[in-house]
């Protein structure tokens, strides 16, 4: 009977369902399915030309503020594409006109919109290789709008190919522990690899994000985390 009372206050409701009640209560690494009905809407012509146009191995990067890292990344890799978004619009800016200085960068695509929106789509099922979430707002008021227990993650790995890599850094170790844990508990990942990023391992210069300059000039610890893709490794996506 207490257990039926904690579970009224915790959802407010005035009725308890005891078969539900227990689910609930042993198992706390529960993430809703995705609804697509809810954010569809017809695709953007210029994306899909520009996703049509070439066969090379196509990656994603969400939320990419002023576009250090994609500008970056895709001078490196020219034989790789890049979907880079950013939903704010005065970091979007900043991106553009960085990228107006790169002509060159035809396999650098710039995404001003609601990531979750604009992915849901545009990007089908195995149609990604490598997803970068760098430095994403941790939430801390907000659990179920963290990545790793977001109901978008179901699309999110779906749309990651077998052999792909899902990639995210922080300088909160709190935040990078709890991905981590959902990933093992209700994603079913392998154990991802995890390495440390400091002012002895990578000088400011050399950041990939203005975030994580700054962290780094403030002499903190930053937390690259990877989560390889296997076949059959998507027991909950």
């Amino acid at each position: 009977m207490t257990l039926c009372l904690d579970y009224i206050f915790v959802t407010k409701r005035k009725r308890c369902d005891f078969t539900t009640l227990i689910v609930l209560t042993t198992n706390p690494y529960l993430v809703r399915q995705f609804d697509l009905t809810r954010v569809a809407s017809p695709p953007i012509a210029e994306a899909e030309a520009w996703l049509k146009s070439s066969n090379a191995a196509l990656d994603l990067e969400i939320g990419c503020g002023v576009g250090w890292h994609p500008i970056r990344y895709a001078r490196e890799n020219p034989e790789r594409r890049l979907i880079a978004i950013e939903h704010t619009r005065a970091k979007f800016e900043r991106f553009r006109s960085r990228l107006l200085a790169h002509p060159e960068l035809s396999n650098l695509f710039p995404v001003h919109a609601d990531a979750i929106r604009w992915i849901a789509n545009h990007l089908q099922a195995n149609s990604i290789e490598l997803c970068f979430l760098l430095y994403p707002n941790p939430e801390p008021k907000a659990p179920n709008r963290r990545w790793l227990r977001s109901p978008f993650m179901h699309h999110l790995l779906k749309a990651i190919k077998p052999g792909g890599v899902l990639a995210l850094a922080s300088n909160e170790r709190w935040y990078i522990d709890e991905a981590c844990e959902w990933a093992e508990r209700f994603w079913k990942r392998d154990s991802p690899l995890i390495k440390e990023i400091n002012a002895s391992t990578t000088p400011a210069h050399q950041a990939r994000t203005h975030f994580e300059k700054k962290y780094l000039l403030r002499g903190q610890t930053c937390f690259d985390v990877q989560w390889h893709i296997r076949k059959g490794n998507k027991e909950n996506a």
